[in-house]
């Protein structure tokens, strides 16, 4: 075996009756020359004994992990071990084609531009529908915001060029990982199945759906706040009040995150107010963001919710907001039309 040029990094918490399909499919990789890490959450000996076997392959090193880090903490510890030119999340009761890691590495190699390289991905299990990520491309910027308003996690589990990964740390949630990636490069689709992904009604994301109002509040907070973390070095500073009301727009009137936010259009106006003065206080907080853009901010939001679309009867989101996409209609609220096309400081 030549030296690895392939991190798989496998986050496992309780998951030994799918892993061991999950390793096999790893070792009928066509392409060889990776190195698997798999890191066993909160001391969970089941899981490490079903994976003890396999370390006998040179390639695959277990480690227990005694205390719990949840699946954010892993991740970050795994990418911390990153030494290869590439890492590969892969969750551990999920499988791919035997020439999985091969098509995504020719690609990366011959595009060094892109800092992920992803293949469409069929869900079994509870779902049995196919995720197809178009590409992210065009400036830093546009990029940031268009993967912020996708929200879509297809991007991680992929190949991540080892320079964005490392940019990225620490990740704090999947979605916002992307965005971070996307920061660092563009984000490129292989348009062929080779991914399959495994749900289960107790799967973390299936778990996140039920979480109460105030944490789906703090979880819906941290994504605005990580939008902006990646998108405020990449404008002028006398646009920050632009930025944080076209986040906010998005959120409480466009509802861009569809399953994992706040449903602020079937809520009372109180929590979109609370959300709103909680997301500008923490930019004040954590980016020293000056209390005249945070005044106009405020006043930007006010025009933008203005003009946002009645919801339905019901509580059901605004059916326009699918017609234009949160970079296109975001951008020209806050901006006009020229900002799409106006290159800035990376």
């Amino acid at each position: 075996m030549t030296e690895a040029r392939i991190l798989i990094a496998m986050p496992l918490f309780e998951g030994w009756e799918h892993v061991e399909q999950t390793l096999l499919s790893i070792q009928r990789q066509t392409f060889r020359d990776y190195r698997v890490l798999i890191s066993v959450d909160g001391g969970d000996r089941r899981s490490y004994e079903a994976c003890k076997s396999f370390a006998e392959d040179p390639r695959i090193e277990v480690v227990l992990q005694n205390d719990r880090l949840r699946w954010e903490g892993n991740i970050n510890w795994l990418a911390r071990h990153l030494r290869e030119d590439y890492f590969c999340y892969w969750q551990h009761d999920d499988h791919c084609a035997p020439d999985y890691l091969e098509v995504l590495l020719d690609h990366a190699d011959r595009h060094p531009e892109a800092a992920s390289v992803y293949c469409d991905m069929q869900h079994f299990g509870t779902r049995n529908d196919v995720v197809r990520h178009r590409s992210v491309l065009g400036f830093a910027l546009q990029r940031v915001l268009e993967q912020a308003g996708r929200a879509n996690p297809a991007a991680i589990r992929c190949l991540v060029r080892r320079e964005a990964m490392l940019s990225a740390l620490p990740i704090t949630s999947a979605t916002t990982w992307t965005i971070a990636v996307a920061r660092a490069g563009e984000l490129h689709r292989i348009p062929r199945v080779l991914y399959f992904r495994r749900n289960r009604p107790e799967s973390l994301g299936m778990q996140m759906l039920k979480m109460p109002e105030d944490e789906m509040l703090d979880f819906t907070l941290e994504y605005a706040l990580g939008v902006f973390r990646h998108a405020y070095p990449l404008i002028q500073k006398n646009e920050a009040a632009q930025l944080l009301a076209m986040i906010a727009d998005q959120l409480v009137n466009a509802q861009i995150r569809k399953r994992w936010q706040v449903d602020f259009a079937a809520g009372p106006s109180e929590l979109r107010h609370q959300f709103v003065e909680r997301f500008l206080t923490g930019a004040t907080a954590e980016f020293d963001v000056d209390p005249a853009s945070i005044d106009k901010a405020r006043d930007l939001l006010a025009r933008l919710s203005s003009r946002a679309p009645t919801p339905k009867s019901g509580g059901n989101r605004p059916a326009s907001t699918k017609k234009s996409g949160f970079w296109t209609r975001a951008v020209r609220a806050v901006w006009g039309p020229a900002r799409s096309g106006r290159r800035v400081r990376k």
